[in-house]
């Protein structure tokens, strides 16, 4: 009797060792079909802002029932993401320019503030389409859109310029500051 009580405590610990077992290979070949398919194109990025060398570009997605629909709503994402990150890296030169340059700068000043908050409205007009493309969500009966945009720096460089006369000296100090070098 003893025997079989010990034959079947035996068994219900291997069964157990074997049952836990199977799901962790499972998972693991699941986890490695996830990764290998991916909801997003080869060109878009991690980041929705990127700055480099040449040019300044946003990324957007966006979602409609028709592909024409999607990429059109992504790149107006995308463009308000690329003005609202130029905005926000101006202001974040000009706050460390300060720092570097003291008020004296002239980029401290209202009016000054005031005029370079209105420089992100130079970005739509230098505005330049790049990458496109759309794919079905499943389960659904949409499309997703994805969108790059992008303008060159020096251009835009030249239109904030422009857009802030009467403050040459405060954008001056700002482009000479060593902030002005992460732009």
């Amino acid at each position: 009797m003893q025997r079989i009580i010990y034959s079947l405590a035996i068994l219900g610990v291997v069964g157990l060792f074997i049952s836990c077992s199977g799901p962790a290979e499972v998972t693991q070949q699941e986890n490695k079909s996830q990764k290998e398919v991916s909801n997003y194109p080869s060109w878009y990025p991690q980041q929705e802002f990127i700055s480099n060398e040449s040019s300044l570009s946003a990324y957007a997605t966006a979602i409609d029932s028709d592909s024409t629909a999607s990429i059109e709503k992504a790149k107006s994402w995308a463009i308000e993401e690329l003005k609202s990150s130029v905005s926000d890296k101006l202001e974040e030169i000009r706050s460390e320019a300060v720092r570097e340059y003291g008020s004296g700068s002239g980029l401290d000043e209202v009016k000054f503030l005031m005029a370079l908050r209105k420089a992100k409205n130079a970005v739509e007009p230098l505005v330049k389409m790049g990458n496109t493309e759309t794919k079905s969500v499943e389960g659904y009966e949409s499309v997703r859109g994805f969108a790059e945009v992008s303008v060159p720096k020096a251009k835009l460089i030249e239109r904030v310029g422009k857009r802030l006369g009467g403050h040459e000296k405060a954008w001056n100090a700002m482009k000479e500051s060593k902030a002005f070098n992460n732009f």
